[in-house]
């Protein structure tokens, strides 16, 4: 019997192994390969146009020209392939370097695509036409066409450095890595291959390989601040603050970086609890830019009072010169009730509650704030309006325990008694709690006492 699983499992594993080996094989049929096999003998065709001594001597002249007299090489050019003739595709291709060289592109293309008619193997105009398409944003032509100027012979750094960007613009990862890592090959120290290889490792989520090209390109260039922002990034997507800040604070030592950059370091303070570090970085940030992220100052302000930081949340909201025209409707509700929270901690209770309301007009059912307002009309001596705000606040799910609980206290504490009952009882349908439960039977005794004292 074990001779015969293992027999078993023999097949299995050699049958496992036969499928395996079919993985990343050609889908090739026998046409495919004949045709490929024709092909060789066509490859041998020169990756460079035929011309005569003659034409050769005149495109000599023209490029000659190109930076002394560039509209009498156009104007040569021009009258040459228009003569009728028939001419080298060489002359094309000419003519589309003298408008490349201005900048005209699209006519660019078009010459180099009339060379390529010519002579399909010209491995310059294709190299050429790759980079015109290449400047109108045009990746998937300049891939292609920088592809066929590899496969005629092209074998330099930056043909495979743009052909892997382009691929990169396209999503294509795995052939951006390759291309860059080609073009890597003839010039190791240039920076943009590396960058483009890490850009690569950032879009697949390789962020720790990203983290080791940054480490390289910083050892060259230490004083590159764009590469410590990069690495800033990586380690960001890692979930690393603190590295992630101590990149950026590098960064900001050695060279310039915007207003972004600066509150999202100040948010990584205030998240870590450096709230110290984490002010100066806020208020750098706007005095630096004399312009305010709103926003994310905002928001950071809102982080601020929940951690019971008043003061310094103070100190970052009078950086805020109001509401502006642009805000959100969501940036206006928050500035409000900000706005009401710092004046309910001064205790200025009257700019607290009409900053509250101003906010409630934006979210009529916000809980804290309803709470707030109870609160503010306890202390000014109006039960009756708290009482208003404790059951709008009650509609809140979030908040209706709290607010029926709240609302009972503030009753018995104006000798409600029999009105406090039922906001206790249904704060008990929401939660059990024993001491809630003595304080209805306290609250129920004293009710029956008052109405067995009362006169009748």
């Amino acid at each position: 019997m074990r001779n015969l699983l293992s027999a078993f499992f023999v097949l299995s594993l050699l049958g496992a192994a036969a499928s395996q080996a079919q993985v990343g094989k050609p889908s090739l049929s026998r046409s495919d390969f004949d045709a490929r096999v024709e092909e060789g003998y066509n490859s041998v065709l020169s990756p460079e146009p035929e011309v005569t001594v003659l034409e050769r001597e005149l495109l000599k002249k023209i490029y000659s020209l190109l930076d002394t007299d560039v509209q009498f090489a156009y104007t040569f050019l021009q009258d040459t392939l228009n003569s009728g003739n028939p001419v080298s595709g060489a002359f094309n291709h000419a003519m589309g370097n003298v408008y490349f060289k201005n900048g005209n592109y699209f006519q660019a293309e078009t010459q180099y695509l009339a060379a390529i008619d010519k002579h399909p193997t010209f491995q310059r105009a294709w190299n050429a036409l790759g980079l015109a398409r290449y400047q109108q944003g045009d990746y998937e032509g300049a891939a292609t066409a920088l592809a066929n100027s590899v496969r005629y012979g092209a074998n330099d750094a930056m043909s495979y450095g743009i052909l892997g960007f382009c691929h990169l613009q396209l999503g294509r990862y795995r052939s951006a890595e390759t291309a860059y890592h080609y073009a890597m090959l003839f010039e190791p120290e240039q920076t943009d291959w590396a960058e483009g290889i890490a850009q690569v490792y950032n879009e697949t989520a390789r962020f720790e390989e990203a983290i080791s090209v940054f480490d390289d390109l910083i050892r060259t260039d230490p004083s590159n601040n764009e590469f410590w922002l990069l690495k800033a990034n990586a380690w960001l997507e890692l979930g690393e603050p603190m590295k992630t800040a101590r990149c950026i604070e590098i960064a900001k030592r050695i060279g310039d970086v915007d207003t972004d950059t600066l509150y999202l370091l100040g948010n990584l303070y205030l998240e870590a609890g450096i709230f110290n570090r984490a002010r100066e970085v806020f208020i750098s940030a706007a005095e630096s830019s004399g312009e305010l992220n709103e926003q994310d100052l905002i928001g950071a302000i809102r982080y601020l009072v929940f951690q019971e930081k008043h003061e310094f949340a103070e100190e970052i909201f009078q950086l805020l010169k109001g509401e502006g025209d642009d805000w959100s409707r969501e940036d206006k509700k928050l500035y409000r009730f900000l706005k009401a929270e710092f004046a309910y901690f001064h205790g200025e209770l009257d700019a607290s509650e009409e900053a509250y309301a101003s906010g409630l007009e934006l979210e009529p059912f916000n809980g804290y704030a309803l709470m707030k307002m109870a609160s503010i009309k306890l202390n000014q001596g109006d039960v009756e309006r708290s009482i208003v705000y404790f059951d709008r606040a009650a509609a809140n799910p979030a908040f209706r325990y709290d607010a029926l609980v709240s609302k009972a206290m503030a009753l018995i504490n104006n000798k409600q008694y029999r009105l406090a009952l039922k906001p206790i009882e249904q704060a008990l349908v929401e939660r059990s709690d024993a001491r809630l439960t003595q304080l209805h039977a306290q609250v129920q005794r004293v009710v029956e006492s008052n109405e067995l004292t009362a006169p009748r």
